[in-house]
């Protein structure tokens, strides 16, 4: 057989094969859609991002961790759309974070961010507040830094809140700047997370063979955590009709009733030796990362504010929180954060309170732990910022 035939006919062949492939993948795509459950919303709350490693995907209706959620076109959780261009009686406050700030399992209506904004109306009506929530589920401070700088030209914010949370101290290192190459590549993958219903099944097989091929821990690791992802945006449950999602009035302790609670359970369990902390290469790349939030106060570039998301741990035994070491860290956050940067902590405001009335106060607040929240931070922002 000729040589010309030869490769006429591998042409053929593998002509044949990408037609094949390409009406195997629309099939899976035509019966993904077909099964889609509503409740999920569309496809792509997260897109890639070569810079920030993920982002939310502008214009997304659907559900996260149990609640209706959308983003609007500045990629904010916010019903609202917001112009640019700022009236002479705007204050625009940018607030940056994880997904404690976000509001993980809350209703838009009860995070601490929208919960602010109604304090700041409340106290001044006559100023068009602004608080924009670009929370994104997942961040660190090296990856909310490089956030602010990609977007804080465009919004302008008069003041910028970062909310911080003691797991941000994990993954800081500083990324190099993406060539043409990887953001050609990140930019198909957003598009594909964005647009395919699919996507997820073609990441667990894609995934799964990795981990076969090479038995690598990485990969089993991440196939285990594809199901709690699964879990996370595509909860069928609507968290948002539980009672603890509501504002209900509570107690404020009295230093007398604390006294008499007397809490020794686990003594100062959650003490910690700070030094040693000090020196792990992951607090030391956090460190960095919020030094780059201070360079750009001082230049003046914005007007920075640190929100400390701690709370000490609830008394077994004893409806109050109480101090098990864990203040040292938070102390310690706050010296970090507060060098030439206004920082505050919500530690002290929840030793005062009962943990029965503060659903989920340590981890993804809702309800009456974002009420107080917003509380503290409007306090400070009152008396000693604005």
């Amino acid at each position: 057989m000729a040589v010309s035939e030869v490769r006429r006919r591998l042409g053929l062949a593998i002509a044949a094969a990408l037609v094949a492939g390409m009406i195997a993948a629309l099939g899976v795509e035509v019966w993904v859609r077909a099964t889609w459950d509503e409740k999920k919303g569309t496809p792509g709350f997260f897109l890639s991002d070569p810079v920030r490693g993920q982002r939310l995907a502008a214009n997304y209706t659907g559900w996260f961790a149990g609640v209706p959620v959308h983003i609007n076109s500045l990629e904010l959780r916010d019903n609202r759309e917001y112009s640019l261009a700022k009236s002479p009686t705007t204050f625009r406050i940018l607030m940056l974070g994880d997904s404690v700030t976000f509001g993980h399992g809350s209703v838009e209506a009860h995070t601490y961010p929208y919960l602010l904004e109604q304090r700041l109306k409340a106290w001044r009506a006559e100023i068009d507040w602004q608080v924009l929530n670009a929370a994104v589920p997942g961040y660190n401070t090296r990856q909310e830094l490089a956030q602010l700088r990609e977007i804080g030209p465009k919004l302008q914010p008069d003041l910028v809140i970062v909310g911080f949370f003691p797991n941000d101290l994990v993954d800081n290192a500083e990324v190099p700047a993406p060539g043409l190459i990887k953001r050609g590549a990140y930019r198909a993958l957003a598009f594909a997370r964005r647009h395919l219903y699919s996507f997820e099944l073609y990441k667990r097989i894609g995934l799964t063979i990795a981990w076969k091929l090479t038995a690598a821990r990485d990969y089993r690791l991440r196939v285990e955590n594809l199901a709690d992802e699964e879990a996370l945006l595509s909860s069928v449950s609507d968290a948002s009709k539980l009672p603890e999602q509501q504002l209900t009035p509570y107690d404020l302790l009295t230093d007398e009733q604390i006294r008499e609670a007397n809490c020794t359970w686990g003594g100062r369990s959650g003490a910690t030796n700070l030094d040693e902390v000090r020196r792990a290469p992951e607090f030391r790349e956090w460190e960095q990362a919020v030094r780059g939030f201070q360079q750009l106060n001082a230049s003046h570039a914005y007007r920075i504010v640190f929100f400390v998301n701690a709370v000490p741990p609830p008394c077994w035994g004893s409806d109050v929180f109480f101090d098990d070491g864990s203040s040292d860290l938070n102390a310690m956050y706050m010296q970090v954060m507060g060098a030439g940067t206004p920082a505050v902590s919500c530690y002290g405001a929840f030793l005062r309170l009962r943990p029965s009335q503060m659903p989920n106060a340590r981890a993804h607040a809702i309800g009456n732990s974002n009420a107080v929240k917003a509380d503290v931070l409007f306090g400070f922002l009152r008396d000693h910022v604005l």
